[in-house]
């Protein structure tokens, strides 16, 4: 029996229901002392009240597409039990020659920053962009080399959190810095300066109907200029970051996944590789949604089927136990690709997580090894 069975909601709705009709009961029942008497009334209350509480989660769970699908979900499995890493058995398939290397260098007014310590080892500032307007934070770690070795550039990794959501989902739940360093001794991933910018950085505009999706919005906000030249341009001013758009990586989960797909395909020129944990692929927003135009150049979904593409590589995670984002939606993204011959030049590729997980951090974390390796095949290393 699973959170998302019918047979589990009947079983919670049926137990708060026998707690109700055993507190009308029992409540002038109890034998016993006076002490004993108020000892069991509190029982009953306090077990009716839980036993309503599981049975409206188990609704909401269940409503929301199930979020929490397996009962290890629900226990907090974060470890690296079970992560395939791309090349094993298993894994999704992988291809593709090094990218050649371009001189490219941000020529913006230099932005500086003051930064200090946040958790798991990141750094915090909060940016006011010079393109955007926008003041948000923006949290960066440097990887153990970055320190021991001061002539070297390194690339860089920019993470995307969901929507509910912010950027602590990456440093806390995600364990993303122990998944990236185990990835480092068990797959030769390269070492990455990982970026963690606000997703939804307009105060009021932070649900998953009404938000930016990381879009230029006419009239309201230039999100998009926000996480691709504002956070970019203050990385390279700060830190020892590669320049080159083939040192630059995109990975979110959830609405961040569909903004990694998004983001890649439209700035070719600052972005290589994107990864798409448990991503959807047209957009959600009524920012987006109530102008046709908007809608179709925000979609990944109508990018890969209608314009010529170009030269990057996406790649497309899921659960099969994802109700919110099944893994049905990478494959249409794959089959709309294949379609249009304008987008040959796009690597999009696909990779369904063999381990159980729904809409959540447990999930997303057991696509991690993949992911770092995937994209450490596709960017440059340290130069």
């Amino acid at each position: 029996m699973s959170p998302i069975s019918s047979s589990c909601q009947s079983l919670a709705i049926a137990l708060a229901f026998a707690m109700a009709v055993a507190t009308l009961l029992l409540w002038n029942r109890i034998p016993g002392s006076r002490a004993a008497r108020t000892a069991g009334r509190i029982v009953l209350l306090v077990g009716g009240q839980l036993a309503a509480t599981a049975a409206v989660l188990v609704w909401i769970n269940i409503a929301s597409g199930g979020l929490i699908v397996t009962w290890q979900d629900l226990l907090g499995n974060e470890s690296t039990r079970g992560g395939v890493f791309a090349g094993q058995p298993g894994a999704v398939a992988l291809s593709g020659s090094t990218v050649p290397k371009a001189a490219v260098l941000t020529g913006a007014t230099p932005v500086r920053q003051r930064f200090r310590r946040s958790m798991d080892g990141f750094k915090v500032t909060t940016l006011t962009g010079p393109g955007s307007g926008i003041t948000a934070k923006v949290y960066v770690w440097t990887p153990p080399q970055y320190a021991a070795d001061r002539r070297r550039q390194f690339p860089v990794l920019e993470l995307l959190h969901g929507v509910w959501g912010s950027p602590q989902g990456w440093l806390g739940p995600m364990n993303v810095v122990a998944h990236l360093e185990a990835a480092e001794r068990s797959a030769g991933v390269h070492p990455f300066i990982l970026v963690v910018p606000e997703v939804t950085p307009i105060p009021g505009h932070t649900t998953p109907g009404y938000n930016e999706e990381c879009s230029d919005v006419p009239g309201d906000a230039k999100v998009g200029t926000w996480l691709t030249s504002d956070v970019r341009t203050m990385v390279l001013h700060n830190f020892r970051a590669e320049p080159d758009p083939a040192g630059w990586g995109l990975m979110g989960y959830s609405t961040g996944g569909f903004c990694a797909a998004k983001l890649v395909l439209q700035y070719p020129d600052l972005y290589r590789a994107a990864v798409s944990l448990s991503g959807y692929y047209t957009p959600d927003s009524v920012e987006l949604t109530q102008d046709p135009r908007l809608d179709r150049v925000n979609s990944p979904l109508w990018l890969v089927s209608h314009t010529r593409t170009p030269a990057v590589a996406l790649l497309m995670t899921a659960s099969d136990q994802d109700r919110v984002d099944p893994a049905s939606e990478t494959a249409q993204m794959v089959a709309a690709a294949r379609a249009n011959r304008l987008a040959r030049a796009t690597q999009v590729q696909s990779f369904t997580a063999p381990l159980g997980g729904g809409h959540n951090q447990s999930a997303w974390e057991k696509m991690l090894p993949t992911a770092f390796t995937w994209l450490s095949q596709r960017l440059t290393g340290p130069t």
